[in-house]
Protein backbone atom coordinates (compact mmCIF):
# COMPACT_ATOMS: atom_id res chain seq x y z
CA UNK A 1 0.00 0.00 0.00
CA UNK A 2 1.29 3.75 -0.58
CA UNK A 3 1.40 6.69 1.19
CA UNK A 4 -1.29 8.45 -1.13
CA UNK A 5 -3.46 5.07 -0.44
CA UNK A 6 -2.92 5.11 3.62
CA UNK A 7 -3.62 8.63 3.68
CA UNK A 8 -6.92 8.48 1.66
CA UNK A 9 -8.17 5.68 3.85
CA UNK A 10 -7.70 8.46 6.48
CA UNK A 11 -9.41 11.39 4.80
CA UNK A 12 -11.84 9.72 2.45
CA UNK A 13 -15.22 11.20 3.78
CA UNK A 14 -16.87 8.60 5.28
CA UNK A 15 -13.57 8.27 7.31
CA UNK A 16 -13.89 11.69 8.35
CA UNK A 17 -17.33 11.58 9.33
CA UNK A 18 -16.63 8.65 11.64
CA UNK A 19 -13.57 11.05 13.64
CA UNK A 20 -15.98 13.66 13.99
CA UNK A 21 -18.18 11.01 15.82
CA UNK A 22 -15.43 9.63 17.80
CA UNK A 23 -14.42 13.21 18.54
CA UNK A 24 -18.02 13.55 20.00
CA UNK A 25 -17.87 10.62 22.07
CA UNK A 26 -14.62 11.41 23.69
CA UNK A 27 -15.44 15.13 24.07
CA UNK A 28 -19.52 14.54 25.26
CA UNK A 29 -18.95 15.69 28.64
CA UNK A 30 -18.01 19.89 27.09
CA UNK A 31 -20.23 21.60 24.76
CA UNK A 32 -18.14 21.12 21.87
CA UNK A 33 -18.80 17.44 22.52
CA UNK A 34 -22.19 17.73 21.93
CA UNK A 35 -21.99 20.15 18.56
CA UNK A 36 -19.67 17.58 17.09
CA UNK A 37 -22.11 15.04 17.77
CA UNK A 38 -24.65 17.32 16.20
CA UNK A 39 -22.67 17.38 12.99
CA UNK A 40 -22.08 13.50 13.12
CA UNK A 41 -25.66 13.16 13.03
CA UNK A 42 -26.46 15.99 10.23
CA UNK A 43 -23.24 14.75 8.07
CA UNK A 44 -24.77 10.67 8.14
CA UNK A 45 -28.59 12.21 7.22
CA UNK A 46 -26.84 14.45 4.15
CA UNK A 47 -24.51 12.15 2.77
CA UNK A 48 -25.96 8.81 4.04
CA UNK A 49 -29.42 9.21 2.85
CA UNK A 50 -29.33 12.03 0.56
CA UNK A 51 -28.22 11.18 -2.78
CA UNK A 52 -25.01 13.56 -2.99
CA UNK A 53 -22.65 10.46 -3.92
CA UNK A 54 -24.82 9.53 -6.67
CA UNK A 55 -25.23 12.68 -8.46
CA UNK A 56 -21.32 13.49 -7.74
CA UNK A 57 -20.34 9.68 -9.31
CA UNK A 58 -23.33 9.79 -12.26
CA UNK A 59 -21.24 12.63 -14.14
CA UNK A 60 -17.40 10.61 -13.66
CA UNK A 61 -19.52 7.19 -15.12
CA UNK A 62 -21.45 9.17 -17.83
CA UNK A 63 -18.69 10.77 -19.15
CA UNK A 64 -18.20 7.71 -21.62
CA UNK A 65 -20.44 6.06 -23.55
CA UNK A 66 -19.71 1.72 -24.30
CA UNK A 67 -18.28 1.82 -27.48
CA UNK A 68 -20.58 0.08 -30.22
CA UNK A 69 -18.87 -3.18 -31.64
CA UNK A 70 -15.60 -2.01 -33.82
CA UNK A 71 -14.72 -3.61 -36.66
CA UNK A 72 -11.50 -3.74 -35.75
CA UNK A 73 -9.52 -3.54 -32.23
CA UNK A 74 -5.70 -3.90 -32.11
CA UNK A 75 -5.09 -4.33 -28.18
CA UNK A 76 -6.91 -4.30 -25.36
CA UNK A 77 -5.43 -2.59 -22.05
CA UNK A 78 -7.23 -3.23 -18.09
CA UNK A 79 -5.83 -1.60 -15.57
CA UNK A 80 -5.81 -3.00 -12.09
CA UNK A 81 -7.45 -2.42 -9.19
CA UNK A 82 -9.47 -4.54 -8.54
CA UNK A 83 -6.85 -7.40 -7.22
CA UNK A 84 -7.14 -7.46 -3.23
CA UNK A 85 -3.77 -8.33 -2.48
CA UNK A 86 -3.46 -8.36 1.25
CA UNK A 87 -6.64 -10.96 1.30
CA UNK A 88 -4.85 -12.76 -2.10
CA UNK A 89 -2.00 -13.56 -0.29
CA UNK A 90 -3.59 -14.64 3.13
CA UNK A 91 -5.81 -16.82 1.51
CA UNK A 92 -3.04 -18.46 -1.09
CA UNK A 93 -6.13 -17.57 -3.59
CA UNK A 94 -7.01 -14.83 -6.35
CA UNK A 95 -9.86 -12.59 -4.45
CA UNK A 96 -10.80 -9.45 -6.45
CA UNK A 97 -13.08 -6.80 -4.95
CA UNK A 98 -16.47 -5.19 -6.29
CA UNK A 99 -14.50 -3.50 -8.65
CA UNK A 100 -14.00 -7.16 -10.79
CA UNK A 101 -16.10 -6.23 -13.59
CA UNK A 102 -12.69 -4.67 -14.81
CA UNK A 103 -11.51 -7.88 -15.24
CA UNK A 104 -14.87 -9.95 -16.34
CA UNK A 105 -15.43 -7.60 -18.99
CA UNK A 106 -11.49 -7.76 -20.16
CA UNK A 107 -12.33 -11.32 -20.61
CA UNK A 108 -15.16 -10.83 -22.75
CA UNK A 109 -13.97 -8.31 -24.92
CA UNK A 110 -10.57 -10.59 -25.54
CA UNK A 111 -13.31 -13.43 -26.83
CA UNK A 112 -14.69 -10.64 -28.82
CA UNK A 113 -11.58 -9.62 -30.62
CA UNK A 114 -9.17 -12.87 -30.43
CA UNK A 115 -6.69 -11.32 -32.27
CA UNK A 116 -6.44 -8.06 -30.28
CA UNK A 117 -3.09 -8.24 -28.21
CA UNK A 118 -4.05 -7.91 -24.22
CA UNK A 119 -2.81 -6.02 -21.31
CA UNK A 120 -3.02 -5.87 -17.86
CA UNK A 121 -1.32 -2.79 -16.24
CA UNK A 122 -0.56 -2.73 -12.68
CA UNK A 123 2.72 -3.49 -10.27
CA UNK A 124 1.10 -4.73 -7.17
CA UNK A 125 -1.62 -6.53 -8.40
CA UNK A 126 -0.28 -8.09 -11.64
CA UNK A 127 0.47 -11.51 -10.11
CA UNK A 128 -2.54 -11.84 -9.07
CA UNK A 129 -4.51 -10.81 -12.65
CA UNK A 130 -1.66 -13.26 -14.08
CA UNK A 131 -2.80 -16.16 -11.94
CA UNK A 132 -6.53 -15.32 -12.48
CA UNK A 133 -6.24 -14.30 -16.54
CA UNK A 134 -4.18 -17.44 -17.64
CA UNK A 135 -6.45 -19.70 -15.38
CA UNK A 136 -9.55 -18.21 -17.56
CA UNK A 137 -7.82 -19.65 -20.66
CA UNK A 138 -5.83 -16.71 -22.52
CA UNK A 139 -2.71 -17.82 -23.87
CA UNK A 140 0.50 -16.98 -22.30
CA UNK A 141 1.94 -15.90 -26.05
CA UNK A 142 -1.04 -13.55 -26.30
CA UNK A 143 -0.93 -11.37 -22.97
CA UNK A 144 1.76 -9.11 -21.24
CA UNK A 145 1.62 -7.86 -17.70
CA UNK A 146 2.85 -4.29 -17.01
CA UNK A 147 4.16 -4.96 -13.71
CA UNK A 148 5.93 -1.58 -12.73
CA UNK A 149 3.25 1.54 -12.63
CA UNK A 150 2.61 2.15 -9.06
CA UNK A 151 -0.92 4.71 -10.52
CA UNK A 152 -2.55 5.43 -13.28
CA UNK A 153 -0.55 7.92 -14.60
CA UNK A 154 2.23 6.00 -14.41
CA UNK A 155 0.54 2.53 -16.50
CA UNK A 156 0.29 5.06 -19.31
CA UNK A 157 3.65 5.43 -20.53
CA UNK A 158 4.76 1.90 -19.07
CA UNK A 159 2.21 0.49 -20.87
CA UNK A 160 3.12 2.45 -24.36
CA UNK A 161 7.06 1.34 -23.83
CA UNK A 162 6.25 -1.95 -23.22
CA UNK A 163 3.75 -2.87 -26.24
CA UNK A 164 5.02 -0.19 -28.20
CA UNK A 165 1.75 1.03 -30.34
CA UNK A 166 1.44 2.93 -34.08
CA UNK A 167 -0.79 5.84 -34.66
CA UNK A 168 -3.09 3.81 -36.84
CA UNK A 169 -3.93 1.03 -33.92
CA UNK A 170 -7.19 1.09 -32.23
CA UNK A 171 -6.50 0.04 -27.93
CA UNK A 172 -9.75 -0.05 -26.10
CA UNK A 173 -8.78 0.90 -22.30
CA UNK A 174 -11.14 -1.22 -20.00
CA UNK A 175 -11.18 0.26 -16.32
CA UNK A 176 -14.22 1.02 -13.86
CA UNK A 177 -16.50 3.84 -15.29
CA UNK A 178 -15.74 6.62 -12.47
CA UNK A 179 -12.22 5.67 -12.91
CA UNK A 180 -12.11 6.12 -16.90
CA UNK A 181 -11.90 10.16 -17.04
CA UNK A 182 -8.84 10.23 -15.24
CA UNK A 183 -7.22 7.45 -17.01
CA UNK A 184 -8.24 8.66 -20.19
CA UNK A 185 -6.45 12.03 -19.44
CA UNK A 186 -3.66 10.50 -18.07
CA UNK A 187 -3.42 7.77 -21.65
CA UNK A 188 -3.17 11.58 -23.53
CA UNK A 189 -0.38 13.00 -21.84
CA UNK A 190 1.57 10.06 -22.70
CA UNK A 191 0.30 11.01 -26.55
CA UNK A 192 -1.83 7.80 -26.95
CA UNK A 193 -5.13 8.03 -27.55
CA UNK A 194 -7.13 4.76 -26.55
CA UNK A 195 -10.90 4.18 -26.92
CA UNK A 196 -12.66 4.40 -23.36
CA UNK A 197 -14.69 1.35 -22.33
CA UNK A 198 -16.42 1.87 -19.20
CA UNK A 199 -17.52 -0.97 -17.10
CA UNK A 200 -17.91 -1.23 -13.14
CA UNK A 201 -20.99 1.35 -12.87
CA UNK A 202 -21.95 2.28 -9.34
CA UNK A 203 -24.57 4.62 -10.28
CA UNK A 204 -28.77 3.86 -11.94
CA UNK A 205 -31.79 5.09 -12.44
CA UNK A 206 -32.77 5.25 -9.08
CA UNK A 207 -31.60 8.30 -7.36
CA UNK A 208 -33.05 7.87 -3.72
CA UNK A 209 -32.09 5.25 -1.40
CA UNK A 210 -32.31 4.06 2.16
CA UNK A 211 -28.84 2.18 1.90
CA UNK A 212 -26.61 4.13 4.02
CA UNK A 213 -23.32 2.24 3.54
CA UNK A 214 -24.20 2.41 -0.26
CA UNK A 215 -24.65 6.20 -0.79
CA UNK A 216 -21.35 6.46 1.67
CA UNK A 217 -19.12 4.32 -0.63
CA UNK A 218 -20.48 6.12 -3.77
CA UNK A 219 -19.46 9.39 -1.92
CA UNK A 220 -16.07 8.31 -1.60
CA UNK A 221 -15.64 6.76 -4.92
CA UNK A 222 -16.42 10.55 -6.46
CA UNK A 223 -14.79 12.15 -4.28
CA UNK A 224 -11.69 10.14 -4.79
CA UNK A 225 -11.95 10.68 -8.37
CA UNK A 226 -12.85 14.32 -8.88
CA UNK A 227 -10.01 14.96 -6.49
CA UNK A 228 -7.34 12.75 -8.13
CA UNK A 229 -8.81 14.60 -11.37
CA UNK A 230 -7.52 17.89 -9.73
CA UNK A 231 -4.40 16.37 -8.47
CA UNK A 232 -3.11 15.29 -11.58
CA UNK A 233 -3.57 18.42 -13.74
CA UNK A 234 -2.10 20.08 -10.74
CA UNK A 235 1.04 18.21 -10.66
CA UNK A 236 1.19 18.38 -14.41
CA UNK A 237 0.46 14.75 -15.14
CA UNK A 238 -2.46 15.41 -17.12
CA UNK A 239 -3.26 18.01 -19.32
CA UNK A 240 -6.48 18.16 -19.14
CA UNK A 241 -9.28 17.99 -16.24
CA UNK A 242 -12.20 16.76 -17.50
CA UNK A 243 -11.14 14.75 -20.57
CA UNK A 244 -14.10 14.35 -23.05
CA UNK A 245 -14.75 12.14 -25.55
CA UNK A 246 -13.76 12.62 -28.97
CA UNK A 247 -15.71 11.40 -31.65
CA UNK A 248 -13.11 9.96 -34.12
CA UNK A 249 -12.27 7.72 -31.20
CA UNK A 250 -16.02 5.56 -30.99
CA UNK A 251 -16.47 5.36 -35.04
CA UNK A 252 -16.16 1.62 -35.88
Amino acid sequence: MTLNNLLWQVVQPSQLILIVAVLAAVCWRRPIGRKLAGAAVALVLAFGLLPVGRLLIAPLENRFEIPSGAARVDGIIVLSGSEQVELSRFRSQPQISDAGDRLTTFLVLANAYPQARLVHSGAFESQIARTLLLGAGIPPSRIVFEDRARNTCESAPATRELVAPTSTERWLLVTSAAHLPRAVACFRAADWDVIPYPTDFRSGPMIFSLDVVRNLEMLDVAAHEWLGLAYYRLRGYTDDLYPAAEPAMIQP
